[in-house]
């Protein structure tokens, strides 16, 4: 039988599907602008606050593509890449756009590509208890502590850690604790001595994680003469560098609680070493939450030999044989020893040259750091002057890792590097230099040693990549400077 309507329906049906058309083609009109947004082109020598300005219009328009139910124009934006800036600032600012975090925590489980992965694991950091329910998290930190345990990727081994492990950044509550510092740390020991041909990430004896890095790598090294903070005089020439070696390098700098268990072992390195000063980076007695939180601070007001000895002793803590380790014996090392000739090809633990420091650092990134070049992501990343206000170094770990996994390359404490301060000078794009051991291998103060990355009592313009100065001569000892621990690699 024919139906018939009466001409206020046939009214309503016509205004409706108009309506509905008109309302289709405003909501795709607006995804191609938004999505215009996404390809804005670089317009010749762009000042850093444009720059920047266009990274924040396209993080605001992947973040409404994300609302409209269009990923698929967006996931692409979390891979690392020469610049990472938007990248950045969309791992920071997800999570407070109103966003489900279901929409992460599905894409995080059917994402193939590492380096977007690990930002999604970033990202969920910035949600609240409102947004993810404990019922919710208690399921999600189950698949995450999974990850931690049998993906091979070391940067999602560490943005794992980075989300799971703390409940503070310095004196601040994050704004989730999830509960689950004592399920890391089980884990972790139970690494320890189970090194995997198949994963880029190991744990020491001492609970120390370890990137691998597999060589050999060429990366640009040093900073274009208008980088924002470089001075004119700044010995960073930009060079060709080539690590002919894989090796791996610690995820976090050394703790005092790692370092006490060396001093504690030695006796007599621990006496000339408290008689040099104290080594409690609590400042004048900064408030704390315990023992345990400070003991997780970078060690400081050690001397290069100090590190050295350390490096050796944990050498011997992980079974290398003797002959591979890449100092003389612990009594040796001090004003005027004598490196062995092939110490970068030795597979003991030492600290990393400048090189490997910088290419790892980087993580594939051109600009002047990891994340992008505005001092306003900073803070994400690194403790300096513009978050310590000079008081202190925190817990390593606390603030975001990059993308090969490395926290605090960036302020907390300058590190100590394995070589001398060597004096680039402009090349030609096909000269390449190469990160062999060092031609004066005598180790005294008339040569000073290679220091990295800033510390809390330092502001912006030293925390970038490719920052270099003077160095220190080896038995220095100042309080905004430690170390973290690299090796060489033979892999097979």
């Amino acid at each position: 039988m024919k139906k018939f309507y009466s001409p206020l329906l046939l009214l309503i049906i016509f205004t409706i599907t108009i309506f509905n058309a008109a309302a289709q083609t405003t909501i795709q009109s607006n995804i191609q602008k938004l999505k215009s947004i996404l390809v804005e082109p670089k317009l010749g020598e762009e000042q850093l606050a444009v720059i920047d300005a266009r990274a924040k219009r396209q993080s605001q328009a992947a973040i409404e593509l994300l609302m409209l139910g269009r990923g698929e124009e967006v996931w692409s934006l979390l891979k690392q890449s020469p610049d990472p800036s938007l990248r950045s600032y969309l791992i920071r600012d997800i999570g407070n756009s109103g966003i489900s975090p279901d929409i992460i925590i599905k894409q995080l489980k059917s994402e193939k590509d590492n380096s977007i992965r690990r930002a999604l694991v970033l990202i969920l950091g910035g949600f609240t208890n409102k947004q993810l329910s404990v019922e919710k998290r208690k399921a999600l930190v189950i698949y995450l502590l999974k990850l931690y345990s049998t993906d091979p990727d070391a940067g999602i081994h560490s943005a794992i850690d980075w989300l799971l492990r703390y409940n503070k950044q310095g004196l601040e509550n994050r704004k989730l604790d999830w509960q689950s510092e004592e399920a890391i740390y089980k884990l972790d020991s139970g690494f320890i001595g189970k090194k995997n041909k198949e994963r880029d990430w190991y744990v020491t004896s001492q609970l120390q994680t370890m990137t691998i890095i597999n060589g050999p790598v060429k990366f640009t090294m040093g900073a274009p003469m208008n980088e924002p903070g470089r001075e004119k005089e700044a010995d960073e020439a930009l060079h060709q560098e080539e690590i002919p070696r894989s090796f791996a390098i610690g995820t976090k700098e050394v703790t005092i609680g790692q370092f006490q268990k060396f001093l504690d072992a030695n006796p007599e390195i621990k006496k000339l070493a408290q008689a040099a000063g104290r080594k409690d980076p609590t400042r004048n007695g900064a408030i704390m939450q315990s023992k345990h939180v400070n003991d997780s601070c970078p060690q400081i007001l050690m001397t290069w030999f100090e590190a050295a000895q350390y490096c050796n002793w944990l050498s011997q803590q992980d079974s290398i044989p003797k002959e591979e380790w890449c100092y003389p014996t612990l009594d040796e090392i001090k004003e005027g020893m004598t490196l062995p000739k092939d110490y970068l090809h030795r597979t003991g633990y030492r600290m990393p040259t400048e090189a490997e420091w910088e290419y790892a650092t980087r993580a594939g990134a051109s600009t002047s750091r990891f994340y992008g070049e505005a001092e306003e992501l900073l803070r994400e990343y690194a403790w300096y002057t513009g978050s310590t206000f000079n008081e202190r170094p925190y817990p390593v770990g606390q603030l975001k890792p990059n993308d090969l996994g490395l926290f605090d390359v960036y302020g907390n404490v300058w590190e100590w590097g394995q070589d001398l301060v060597k004096h680039y000078t402009s090349e030609a794009k096909d000269s390449i230099w190469i990160d062999n051991e060092d031609t004066v291998s005598i180790v005294s103060k008339e040569y000073k040693r290679s220091r990295k990355g800033g510390s809390y009592t330092y502001n912006a313009d030293y925390l970038r990549s490719a920052y270099r100065n003077d160095g220190y001569i080896p038995d220095e000892r100042r309080d905004s400077v430690g170390f973290r621990v690299a090796l060489t690699m033979h892999r097979k």
